[in-house]
């Protein structure tokens, strides 16, 4: 498998702190909290968990009301410092927060559940097998990863350059302004299955409730036949 440079992926996160939680609102009409939220509350109680990129930390919050032994990892310290102080006023168990690049990080025990929130979108597609590879590596034998993202591109062509233009304008922004890879709408499915895992459950979310269903929630385990 093909490794990358121990380098930080993206850069100004610390900035939208504050930005962060409006700017996915203002553009999904809830829809992205939506999805976080519901993977958050499909953790198992008192478990390891860990949460990829907690942004402000409320779906980390929700792990930790829970009882879960939670850790959060990123790049961007005022990220991690919102989310902590986030996880701590749910007044459950306290998070262990992780500064670094989640593909540099070895965990000491093997994990429960992952939270990925709309963290694989920061990413190209080639270095998805790099990112599904460890954290398929780092759960335990009955572990799961809960993935909240993008559906996967869409067959009719009105439809999916739509899809592509709207997912574009964030991608544009956060291309600019953090350095995310720009990408196309990844293909999440196949990736998974590419990386030897396999959904067991999907829930699609309308943006501003209403609309299409362009926002998803994944639960995956590993195959069994691996």
């Amino acid at each position: 498998m093909e490794s990358y440079p121990a380098v930080t992926a993206t850069r100004n996160y610390d900035r939208l702190v504050g930005l962060y939680d409006l700017l996915a609102s203002l553009w999904s009409g809830g829809a992205i909290r939506a999805a976080r939220l519901w993977c958050a509350r499909q953790t198992r109680s008192r478990s390891r968990v860990l949460v990829v990129g907690p942004g402000t930390g409320e779906d980390a919050a929700i792990c930790c009301a829970r009882g879960a032994q939670v850790q959060l990892v990123d790049v961007s310290e005022k990220m991690l410092e919102a989310a902590v102080l986030r996880c701590k006023s749910s007044g459950g168990t306290e998070p262990v927060a992780i500064h670094d690049d989640f593909r540099e990080v070895q965990f000491s025990q093997p994990l429960d559940d992952i939270l990925s929130p709309f963290f694989l979108n920061i990413f190209s597609a080639q270095e998805l097998p790099q990112l599904l590879g460890h954290m398929r590596d780092s759960i335990s034998s009955g572990g799961r990863i809960l993935i909240s993202d993008f559906s996967p591109p869409l067959r009719f062509i009105a439809t999916s350059t739509l899809m592509e233009l709207w997912h574009g304008i964030p991608m544009a922004f956060f291309f600019l302004f953090t350095g995310n890879a720009w990408h196309r709408v990844h293909d999440l499915p196949h990736a998974l299955e590419e990386a030897g895992l396999t959904i067991i459950q999907r829930k699609r979310f309308r943006i501003f409730g209403i609309g299409p269903r362009w926002i998803e929630a994944l639960i995956v385990e590993i195959k069994s036949d691996r």
